[in-house]
C-alpha cells in the first residue's frame, strides 16, 4: 500500500513538479497579481541503446527532449496555493514509433485554519504514456506502433489535527485516482481502473524529535472492464502498521513501519492474500554539503498482465554531494528489487523479476539562469521468463534554463 507511506517518503525527498528544476540554487520568478511565477525550460539529448527494452530486437537511438514548465505560488499567512504545468516532448532520431508528448498539470492548496487544524488538497492530471516495452507490453513491444498512452486524474485531501508540538496528532487521507488507457481493444481496456483510498495515521510523541505512528489504510480497486467476467481483478485491500518517525537526530531523519496487510478479491476464483507489510527510510547528512538517502519497502501492486497482483520488495540508496558551493553538484543512486507475480501459476511457475537501476548525474550551474546536466543510467531485468530479460544503457546531456 503506497498511499500514506508517501507521507513518510516526503520527509526524505523534497517534492516538485519537476525533478530537474530542483537543481537550480536560485531560480528567478516574476509577479503576476499575488502569484510568483517561475518558468523553466529543459533542452536535452539522450542516447538509448535499447529503446524498447528487448533482449532480441534491440533498437538504439539518439533522441531530443524539450520540457518547458511553469510553476505558480501564492502565499498568504501560513497557507499557500500552488499551480504547475509541465510538457515533455521526446523525438527519437532512429525510432519515430517511440515519439511522445506528455502533459502534467497540478494544483494544490495548503490551508492552515489554526495551529491545530490543517488541510492539504490537491488535484493532478496526466496525459502521459508508458514506453514500448514497459507496463503491459513488457517483452512484447513490437506489435505497438506508438507508446501506450493514457489519461490519469487524481484528487487527494489530507486533514491534519493537532499542533506539531502536541503529544498526539492525527492525519486523515482521502484519495481517488482514475487511469484510462487510450488503446480500445478488450485486452488493453482490461487495465483501466480506479483506486479509492482512505487512511489515517496517528502520531504519538515519545521523544523530543521522535513519534510513534499507527496507520490504518484501506484501498478499493475497481477495474472498468473485465476481460474475464467470471474472474474480475477487483479487490479490497487493508493495511495496519505501527512504526517510528524521527527528525534531526544525530544528523538523521527517518521512518520505519511494519504491519499486516490483506488483499481480498471480489472473485472467489482468485486467491486472497495476507502477509507482512513494511517500509523504512533514513536520510543521513554527515556534513552540510552531502546527504545519503536510503529507502526500502515490501508492498503489493496491481498486475500488468500476468498473475493476480505483484508482490514487490524494493530498495534504493542515493548520495547527493555539493563539490563546489552553488556551482558543481552530483547525484548518484542505486535501486534494486524483486517483483513476484502471485496467483495463476503457469507451466513455468510464478513469474519473478529482479530489477536493477544505477544512475549518476553531474550538475554544473554555468550561470544563475543556466544549469548543465551530464548523466548515465543503467537498467537491467533478470527473470524466470527469459523473453523479458534485458539490459539498457542511457547517456544524457541537458541544459535547464530559468529567468
Amino acid at each position: 500500500m503506497k498511499v500514506l507511506k508517501v507521507t513518510s517518503v516526503i520527509m526524505l525527498v523534497i517534492g516538485s513538479i519537476s525533478v530537474s528544476a530542483q537543481q537550480f540554487q536560485n531560480p528567478a520568478s516574476v509577479e503576476f497579481g499575488s502569484f510568483d511565477i517561475t518558468p523553466t525550460v529543459d533542452f536535452g539529448l539522450r542516447y538509448d541503446d535499447n529503446v524498447i527494452r528487448s533482449n532480441v530486437n534491440k533498437i538504439n537511438s539518439w533522441s531530443q527532449i524539450i520540457s518547458p514548465q511553469v510553476f505558480m505560488l501564492d502565499t498568504f499567512g501560513e497557507s499557500q496555493v500552488r499551480v504547475g504545468y509541465r510538457l515533455r516532448n521526446e523525438r527519437f532520431f532512429s525510432s519515430s514509433e517511440d515519439n511522445y508528448t506528455d502533459h502534467f498539470f497540478n494544483a494544490a492548496v495548503d490551508f492552515e485554519l489554526n495551529s491545530r487544524n490543517r488541510f492539504d488538497i490537491g488535484i493532478d492530471f496526466i496525459d502521459g504514456h508508458e514506453d514500448r516495452g514497459t507496463g503491459f507490453s513488457i517483452g512484447n513491444a513490437e506489435p505497438l506502433t506508438s507508446p501506450d498512452s493514457y489519461k490519469q486524474s487524481e484528487f487527494d485531501m489530507l486533514y491534519s489535527h493537532g499542533a506539531f508540538n502536541a503529544d498526539g496528532r492525527l492525519d486523515i487521507n482521502f484519495n481517488i485516482t482514475n487511469r484510462d488507457y487510450d488503446i480500445d481493444t478488450p485486452q488493453y481496456r482490461a487495465r483501466d481502473r480506479a483506486f479509492t483510498n482512505v487512511g489515517g495515521t496517528f502520531f504519538y510523541r515519545i521523544g523530543a524529535v521522535t513519534d510513534a505512528t499507527f496507520d490504518i489504510i484501506y484501498r478499493d480497486v475497481n477495474y472498468k472492464f473485465d476481460s474475464n467476467a467470471l474472474s474480475p481483478l477487483d479487490s479490497k485491500q487493508v493495511s495496519y502498521l505501527v512504526g517510528l518517525e524521527w527528525e534531526a537526530t544525530a544528523r538523521t531523519s527517518g521512518f520505519a513501519k511494519i504491519g499486516y496487510q490483506e488483499k481480498n478479491f471480489d472473485s472467489p476464483l482468485r486467491e486472497d492474500f495476507e502477509g507482512i507489510d513494511w517500509a523504512a527510510g533514513i536520510l543521513w547528512e554527515p556534513v552540510t554539503y552531502s546527504t545519503v538517502n536510503f529507502t526500502a519497502s515490501n508492498d503489493t501492486d496491481e498486475t500488468n498482465g500476468e498473475g493476480n497482483f505483484i508482490r514487490g520488495r524494493d530498495y534504493a540508496v542515493e548520495w547527493r554531494h555539493d563539490w563546489i558551493a552553488d556551482k558543481l553538484r552530483s547525484a548518484t543512486s542505486y535501486t534494486w528489487g524483486t517483483d513476484r507475480y502471485e496467483g495463476q501459476i503457469s507451466d513455468m511457475g510464478i513469474r519473478e523479476d529482479d530489477l536493477v537501476r544505477f544512475r549518476a548525474s553531474l550538475y554544473y550551474q554555468f550561470r544563475r539562469y543556466m544549469n548543465i546536466e551530464v548523466g548515465y543510467i543503467y537498467d537491467e531485468r533478470e527473470s524466470n521468463r527469459t523473453a523479458i530479460e534485458y539490459d539498457r544503457n542511457q547517456f544524457i546531456i541537458s541544459a535547464l534554463f530559468t529567468l
